[in-house]
């Protein structure tokens, strides 16, 4: 009898641990069935499927995206996704994005994050309220590269040894993985390998290789290397956007979005922009949360007639709207009409110091029976000089692209029509803490 009670004894004990355990189970089941929903498939054609817990399933208009999800398209397949914040997603063909992380909490800001990984193809993306109010907590992933937010409208091009992304409104910041920018964080990366593009170049795309280094900044005679030529958007596309976003969609997102690890400056008198007839045609201006009170912002000289074309990590360069009419041939020596620079150094913690610096020794020759350019400057900081060059392209829109085979600093420029005037961002590595960033205007 005492070994029948045992034998019971232990069938009940078993049955109660396998329901507990059960129990657990469908509970655990229950929490990831329930995970908060992070947005909804607006649109989808072709092949099309979603990967959710190890389960893949065809995608259907209407469907709920939850966080975790990878979005897969075949060779006809196209994705397109309104999420919580009115954000927006487009995975093109023979494409795999993935959702890291969505957090979207309107009453809490700093709670808010945005994390994408872009494992193959081409995804558009269209930032929402959730990474305009916390753009220190979004990043666009790809296997090569991090992408930070500094605008509204991109695409993203991953190839399996580079990735390259084009902007159509506002601006972007690119890096490639290495010990300054790691792919467990959830942030913009920053320092010398870090560049930037905004949306005032057409057809204009950065690169960067699997290899590391700097992104390259190339612009296409024919545009058929960007990401949208690889894989162009279908017309349901074009027209994601209502008449009130597109209004506010424009190129001052990369200076209000605009993201620094200086201190903010204070609030003064907003600087007044020059009367057109005696102002510079090329200007640069600071972006608004970096500390040079000496320096007007990108804000009060990105006037109606004026675009963004390039940045770097402390100014925005402008030119006028209208700039398409260069010289075809001749040789032009232009003359130095001024320039700002600073050492950049970083400190333990990402926290960044400006020392002012100066330029000396300036020269800028523009030969368009080649279409080169070659410059020359030294940057005086901290007592010590450092001479700097660069060699590059004069291309048809008017801009100097750099060859890093030829130059030892980073550099992109512009002309204003005719060449009547010059203006270069430039930024050269010292030490993997120390950087030179600048800014040069040039006249004939």
């Amino acid at each position: 009898m005492r070994t029948l009670y045992k034998t019971l004894f232990k069938q009940l004990f078993c049955t109660l641990c396998l329901g507990l355990l059960g129990l657990q189970t469908a509970n655990a089941q229950k929490a990831v069935t329930e995970a908060p929903i992070i947005g909804s498939i607006t649109f989808q054609v072709g092949d099309t499927r979603l990967e959710r817990n190890g389960s893949s399933t065809p995608l259907t208009k209407g469907q709920t995206l939850k966080v975790g999800d990878r979005l897969l398209t075949g060779p006809d397949g196209h994705i397109h996704a309104r999420m919580i914040d009115n954000g927006f997603i487009a995975v093109r063909p023979m494409a795999k994005l993935q959702i890291q992380s969505y957090t979207y909490a309107p009453q809490d800001p700093s709670a808010n994050r945005v994390g994408l990984m872009l494992e193959s193809g081409v995804a558009r993306t269209i930032s929402g309220k959730a990474g305009e109010a916390a753009r220190e907590h979004y990043r666009f992933n790809t296997p090569v590269a991090a992408i930070g937010l500094r605008g509204t409208d991109y695409v993203v091009q991953a190839l399996p040894d580079a990735t390259r992304v084009s902007v159509l409104k506002g601006a972007v910041t690119m890096s490639a993985f290495g010990p300054s920018c790691l792919l467990s964080t959830l942030s913009p990366c920053t320092g010398p390998l870090t560049r930037e593009l905004a949306a005032g170049i057409p057809q204009a795309y950065m690169e960067v290789r699997a290899q590391g280094g700097l992104p390259t900044i190339v612009v296409p005679e024919s545009g058929k290397d960007g990401p949208n030529k690889a894989s162009p958007p279908r017309p349901e596309e074009l027209h994601v956007l209502s008449e009130r976003e597109l209004a506010q969609t424009t190129a001052l997102a990369s200076e209000v979005l605009r993201t620094s690890t200086a201190q903010p400056v204070q609030p003064t008198q907003p600087i007044q922009p020059l009367p057109p007839a005696t102002r510079p045609e090329i200007a640069w201006g600071r972006w608004s949360n970096v500390a040079l009170p000496n320096t007007p912002t990108v804000v009060s000289v990105l006037t109606d007639d004026r675009e963004i074309t390039f940045g770097n990590a402390l100014f925005g360069l402008v030119r006028p709207s209208n700039s398409n009419a260069f010289p075809s041939t001749g040789v032009i020596g232009m003359n130095y009409q001024g320039g700002e620079a600073y050492l950049q150094t970083t400190q333990p913690g990402q926290t960044q110091t400006l020392a002012p610096a100066q330029l000396g020794n300036t020269n800028l020759q523009l030969d368009f029976n080649k279409r080169q350019f070659s410059t020359q400057l030294n940057v005086t900081a901290q007592g010590i000089t450092h001479p700097l060059n660069a060699q590059g392209s004069i291309h048809s829109q008017g801009l100097l692209l750099v060859d890093p085979s030829r130059s030892n600093m980073n550099l992109a420029g512009v002309l204003s029509n005719n060449a009547n005037e010059a203006g270069y961002l430039f930024d050269a590595s010292l030490s993997p803490t120390q950087n030179l960033v600048g800014a040069t205007r040039w006249s004939r």
